[in-house]
């Protein structure tokens, strides 16, 4: 069962994490000796669907541009990839924002995506903090960040007939906000990972669905040279009805667990990354709730990230 997987990887994640903190406390070591921290667990803020753990230095302004296109076959029907050009002439969902770094631990954001989903026209607000930082030799074994989403919908229909369409519940119902504690480690030079265990809330969904949603999303990176990598990650949900793909609720949609991967390149400038993923939406109260396409159909996509940082104060 995934529920089964994702303990026993949790489980040895903090295994991993946990060796380091014991070899700690059977060495001495010098009280006023500087502590080395371990920088760029992710080369970026972003993983492809999850949020990393890292933030933005201080003083740091990040430009954020995001696109996610169409399926690439659909069904496996070949004629698709050229009549839509492997999707590349459908949008699923683009996204523009901006990112500060207050402190080298404090980082807010504000993002604008068309949305993939029922609701569309989304305005993102998002505040990260890193609470523990990783250290080199004996020390502190990971770094923990918490981040939180604040998301209002700013059209005035569902693009879904199903769902309510004119929100009566008043300017309340607009809202979605998602709660994320991010764990990682960087394993040497090479290979990094981390979980984020997510809280999702939405204050307007379907009649069959939940206002709630608790997940954990798993993560990885191989450093394969100094400026490229190969990452990936899957966000799985502690849902009944959508690990069985919503087939036990009459109406409900069919649900994929969201599975990314692809390939970073760190130009020293910027961050461009280049991914295949199943997940529609860019932010966790979008692909979160509703991924509903399988990559054994062929229905899964290219998007692009691209993050441009200038730095504006020191």
């Amino acid at each position: 069962m995934p529920s089964t997987f994702i303990y026993r990887a949790c489980l040895l994640f903090c295994l991993a994490g946990a060796a380091p903190l014991l070899q700690a406390q059977e060495t001495d070591s010098k009280p006023d000796a500087p502590k080395e921290y371990v920088y760029q667990t992710f080369k970026d803020t972003r993983i492809i669907n999850s949020y990393a753990v890292e933030t933005l230095q201080k003083g740091v302004l990040e430009i954020r541009i995001g696109h996610r296109f169409g399926d690439f076959f659909n069904q496996w029907q070949f004629n698709n990839a050229w009549a839509d050009f492997i999707g590349l002439e459908n949008a699923a969902d683009v996204g523009i924002g901006v990112e500060y770094g207050i402190t080298n631990n404090l980082m807010v954001g504000l993002h604008r995506t068309k949305g993939a989903n029922q609701l569309h026209s989304l305005v993102h607000g998002l505040v990260k903090y890193k609470l523990l930082a990783q250290t080199k030799g004996a020390g502190m074994p990971l770094t923990l960040t918490a981040a939180g989403t604040a998301t209002v919908v700013t059209s005035p229909e569902s693009l879904d007939q199903r769902a309510i369409a004119s929100f009566p519940g008043g300017f309340g119902q607009r809202w979605m906000y998602s709660a994320q504690l991010i764990a990682g480690r960087k394993f040497g030079d090479r290979f990094s990972l981390q979980i984020s265990p997510t809280f999702i809330w939405r204050n307007l969904v379907d009649y069959y669905d939940t206002n709630y949603l608790i997940s954990t999303g798993i993560s990885a990176k191989v450093q394969i040279t100094k400026a490229f990598g190969l990452i990936i990650d899957a966000t799985i949900p502690f849902d009944g009805d959508r690990l069985n793909g919503g087939a036990r609720v009459p109406g409900a949609r069919p649900y994929h667990i969201p599975i990314g991967i692809g390939f970073e390149f760190d130009t020293g400038g910027h961050v461009f990354q280049i991914n295949l993923t199943n997940a529609r939406g860019l932010e966790p109260v979008d692909y979160i709730p509703n991924s509903a396409s399988n990559w054994a159909d062929g229905q899964f996509r290219i998007g692009f990230a691209i993050a441009r940082a200038f730095r504006l104060a020191r």
